[in-house]
This record gives structure tokens, C-alpha cells and sequence, in this order.
């Protein structure tokens, strides 16, 4: 919202509103307050408009727009996510994430001493992930991660939506807000507000839920197949080779997408990677780039090694071209290879360069 909006929320409301929040951000949970300093990054959030054409236009706007109970005290990331895509949070479930964070200040502060929640009281994805009154169908076995210091379980695992829909399902379940779990929370809520932005390249958002104990984020994906199990050893071929040459350029429009803005994906690997029945290759999501920022040429080395074991069956050798590997390669693509390869990030190229001299 701009300034001159703010500037109608009397200093009462906002004082009223930090309190009731802890100055914690209502969504992810984040403290708001710059550690060692006398400032914070609290914004203020209208659930229903100030403006009759801002986000969420639709739902009732009281009497009191910029009363108490219309606000939100949000970090900037998550402010930004509900204002882009107000469809994915509409008015019912900002005001019931609300109810809960502010519900759970006051037991918090009521309570002595908190206690930690034993292991077994968090649970991982069952067959089916409900998310408002929609529900996921799980269809793969979920991968389960429990965080070092024990306060979350973060799930991943593939399911259809109730169209048919191929979807990724990520959730982080918690009991309270511990270090580990608020960084996985508010890097969730950071790629989803990516997301929503349409970017090239990457995965679009289907639903998203933030509660004091879960965050969900779902995407669409083009099917269940990754890169490994497309290829399964077949990469040799000359045929899979320029398939191969062919779909990887999406893939690289959605790593430059990410690069654009300074981020970097970290995660790269045969799993991470989707392809549709034509071999056309995707991200499944944004990977590291929320949680622990590696630098993009990185991502251009580790996709070159990808390709470099597709098509030849074996990992990178130095002064050993995929052309020599494998006849099917053409020297140009196994060039290509060798630069991005290179063990001096500056001499790799930027993803783009790779994408374009891969093609066939």
C-alpha cells in the first residue's frame, strides 16, 4: 500500500497492533525488529482494501477500514505475496491467519515456560492435503525432513489436484516458532510471492495456506516425470540427444529468470527437474534460492554436469570432450559443455549462453 495510505492509521492502532502481534509477522511468524538497531520492517496490511480497487476488492470493507481488526502486521516478503495474488489469499483466510497469530500471543505470553512438543507430535503429508475446502490427492510417498533443531517437518511429495492437475505439494509443519522453522517458513512464503509474478520459466502457484502451523505452497508441474526417469539411461542416443538439446531451453529461461533477480537455484539435480511427454524440461520450484543463496554460475556448472552425465553415461572429465564420450554428441554442444564446466566461475557464461549452445 503507499505511504499516504499509511499515514490515515492513527498511532494508537499501530501501537495496538505491534502489541498484539508480539511484532512478529502474522504470516511467517519473522520478528520484525532489526537485531541491534532501533528500527523494524513491519508493514501494515489492509485485509480488505483501503482503496475500493485495491487487493481483495471484493470482500466487505468496515466501517473502521483501518481499524484493528482490518489489519495485519506483515514482513515486507509476506506483504507483498497477498497483495499480488489476493485470489490465493482471499479476505475469510487472512482474517482466520490472524485470529490464530494473535490467539497464539496471548496463550504464549500466558505461558511460563514454553513447552517443546515431543517428535511424534508432528506429522508428515497423509493421502490427502487439504488446503481451504480444496483437496490434494497425494500420489507419490512424500520425502520428509525434519529440521536440525527439531521445531519443524518439512514435506514434499507430488499429487493431483481435484481437475486433474499434476501439482508439487511442499508443507512445514510446526509447533513453534523456532529459528529453523521460521527461515523454512519465510523462504516458502518468498518463492510463492515469486511465483505469483508469472516469470518465465517457472513453476506456476495453484494454492498456497499459511496458518500458525503450516505453510503450503503447491504448484503446477507438467507431469510426475523427472529428468531421470525420462532419459533412464537412454541419453546416449542420438535421437535423446537432440530431444535433449531441444527441451532444455525452458529449463534455462526459468534458471535466467531467477538469475535476473539475483538469486540462484542450488539444487539441481535429475529429481529436481520435469519434463512433459515431448521431453520439454521445468523446474519443479525455486530449490535453495530462499533458504541458502549459492551464486548463479554455480547453477550453470551444475546443470552442464547434468547434461554432461545424460548424454554420456558418466560424469565430467577434464580435457575429455562429450564428443569423444559419445559420437552422438555434436562438438559445438560438447563445447558448450566445456565452458559452463569450467573451473573458474567467470569463464562459464551466464545460463542463457549455455541454453544457446546446446542447440541443435
Amino acid at each position: 500500500m503507499a505511504q499516504a495510505q499509511r499515514r490515515h492509521i492513527p498511532n494508537e492502532i499501530r501501537r495496538a497492533l505491534f502489541d498484539a502481534t508480539d511484532r512478529r509477522c502474522t504470516i511467517c511468524r519473522r520478528p520484525l525488529d532489526i537485531e541491534g538497531g532501533s528500527h523494524h520492517i513491519g508493514e501494515m496490511g489492509h485485509i480488505a482494501p483501503h482503496s475500493p480497487d485495491g487487493p481483495r476488492r471484493e470482500a466487505a470493507r468496515p466501517a473502521e477500514v483501518d481499524g484493528l481488526g482490518n489489519l495485519m502486521l506483515l514482513c515486507p516478503s509476506c506483504h507483498r505475496t497477498i497483495d499480488k495474488e489476493p485470489g490465493l489469499w482471499p479476505d475469510e483466510h487472512l482474517r482466520a491467519i490472524k485470529a490464530e497469530h494473535e490467539g497464539w500471543v496471548v496463550v504464549e505470553r500466558a505461558r511460563p515456560e514454553p513447552d517443546k512438543p515431543l517428535d511424534e507430535e508432528l506429522t508428515g503429508l497423509g493421502e490427502i492435503v487439504e488446503i481451504g475446502d480444496v483437496a490434494y490427492r497425494v500420489t507419490s510417498d512424500p520425502e520428509e525432513e525434519r529440521s536440525a533443531d527439531g521445531t519443524a517437518i518439512v514435506s514434499r511429495a507430488f499429487a493431483f489436484a481435484p481437475d486433474g492437475r499434476h501439482v508439487w505439494i511442499r508443507r512445514i509443519a510446526t509447533r513453534w516458532p523456532g529459528s529453523e522453522a521460521l527461515e523454512r517458513r519465510v523462504a516458502l512464503a518468498a518463492e510463492a510471492g515469486l511465483f505469483t509474478e508469472a516469470l518465465p520459466g517457472l513453476p506456476p502457484p495453484v494454492a498456497a495456506s499459511m496458518t500458525a502451523e503450516t505453510a503450503v505452497l503447491v504448484t503446477a508441474v507438467p507431469s510426475f516425470t523427472t529428468l531421470a526417469g525420462f532419459y533412464g539411461g537412454r541419453g546416449r542416443e542420438a535421437e535423446a540427444v537432440r530431444v535433449l538439446a531441444a527441451g532444455v531451453v525452458g529449463l534455462c529461461e526459468g534458471l535466467a529468470s531467477l538469475h535476473a533477480r539475483g538469486l540462484a537455484h542450488g539444487a539441481l539435480d535429475p529429481d529436481s527437474i520435469m519434463t512433459d511427454r515431448n521431453g520439454a524440461l521445468f523446474l519443479r520450484d525455486a530449490g535453495r534460492a530462499f533458504l541458502r543463496p549459492t551464486e548463479p554460475a554455480e547453477d550453470v556448472r551444475r546443470l552442464a554436469e547434468l547434461i554432461h552425465v545424460t548424454v554420456t553415461g558418466r560424469p565430467p572429465v577434464p580435457l575429455v570432450s562429450a564428443a569423444i564420450l559419445n559420437p552422438a554428441v555434436p562438438e559445438h554442444f560438447a563445447r558448450a559443455l566445456d565452458r559452463a564446466l569450467s573451473c573458474a566461475p567467470a569463464e562459464r557464461g551466464d545460463i542463457a549462453e549455455l541454453g544457446t549452445g546446446l542447440r541443435i
